[in-house]
């Protein structure tokens, strides 16, 4: 009798240590525990060996003993030796008389050298670009816990909330990294449309817009336009306040244009009043749309700077 009881007891005990395991994996405990630990161990040991072979002498023989090893396996030099020789057979072959060579600075493209104050604004279009490339990345990290649900519902503590804003409330409080992933997201965006917005300033004050440059021009023009689509579709998605706020006085606007204006509301907000089809629209044009036509947009911007060149200051 003793021995069922205890056999029993130590029965109970496996399975309440097995669902407490269940409901937090160790796994998934240590590393929301000692995340940041391991990083930051991590770090000081890349700093201690890279200083140590420094120290020694022996980071050159490294540094080269593991280029070998990647070009053995990857073919590195063969490779970078081919494109070398095709951009410049590109270069020279659409702009045969301008003698460009690689790499060549602004100065030394134009022979001047009372602009340097115009240095800092000539890399805002690369800013704009890194900037949407830490958004798409920070954008795909939230996009794996982010729900575009914009139906409203009895929250437990008896307020209407939104599977859009309780996904939101997810990230923030329970997923790793999400805080901070979703605070990066939000300043790169700010950032992006700052850049983008102070580039196209630069690019009018120093006269770029100019032949043979329009169609560049008015590729900028669209790339603006979408950029800020970008920002309005992203503040509606968290669903909140702010979010509806600005959902409503977006779609007033849109219904206000004459004739057009129950149509482009109907393909944009999913009616002529706010809906949980709302957010899923914006989710749809925020993550699929926009990138693929921001994505061709800025592909076709690059590719005439690279043929055409910068342009000079006035």
């Amino acid at each position: 009798m003793r021995t069922t009881i205890a056999a029993a007891t130590a029965l109970a005990l496996l399975a309440l240590a097995g669902s407490a395991r269940a409901e937090t994996p160790l796994l998934e405990e240590f590393m929301r525990d000692y995340t940041f630990l391991l990083i930051f161990l991590s770090l000081v040991g890349a700093v201690i060996g890279f200083a140590f072979l420094w120290a020694t002498g022996a980071l050159p023989q490294v540094l080269l003993s593991t280029w070998a090893w990647l070009d053995e396996r990857f073919a590195l030099r063969r490779y970078a030796s081919l494109a070398r020789r095709e951009y410049y057979s590109v270069v020279f072959t659409l702009l045969p008389a301008s003698g460009r060579t690689f790499p060549q600075s602004h100065t030394e493209r134009y022979n001047v050298k009372a602009v340097w104050y115009w240095y800092p604004f000539y890399c805002l279009g690369g800013l704009s670009f890194l900037a949407f490339i830490i958004l798409t990345i920070t954008g795909i990290y939230l996009g794996f816990y982010y729900v575009p649900d914009g139906d409203f519902v009895e929250g437990a503590d008896g307020e209407m909330t939104s599977g859009a804003y309780e996904s939101m409330e997810l990230i923030m409080t329970e997923v790793s990294f999400g805080y901070i992933m979703r605070a990066v997201h939000h300043w790169a965006a700010h950032f992006m449309v700052a850049a983008v917005f102070l580039h196209m300033m630069r690019v009018y004050f120093v006269g770029a817009y100019r032949n043979p440059r329009e169609l560049n021009w008015i590729l900028g023009s669209i790339l603006l336009m979408v950029t800020i689509f970008f920002g309005y579709t992203g503040y509606l998605l968290p669903w909140d306040e702010l979010g509806f706020a600005a959902g409503s006085i977006g779609l007033e606007m849109a219904t206000s244009i004459p004739a057009m204006g129950p149509p482009m509301a109907q393909l944009v907000f999913g009616g002529t009043q706010l809906t949980g089809t709302t957010v899923l629209r914006m989710y749809w044009l925020h993550v699929f749309v926009l990138p693929a036509v921001g994505i061709a947009l800025m592909v076709l911007h690059m590719a005439l700077v690279w043929i055409q060149g910068e342009a000079e200051p006035h």
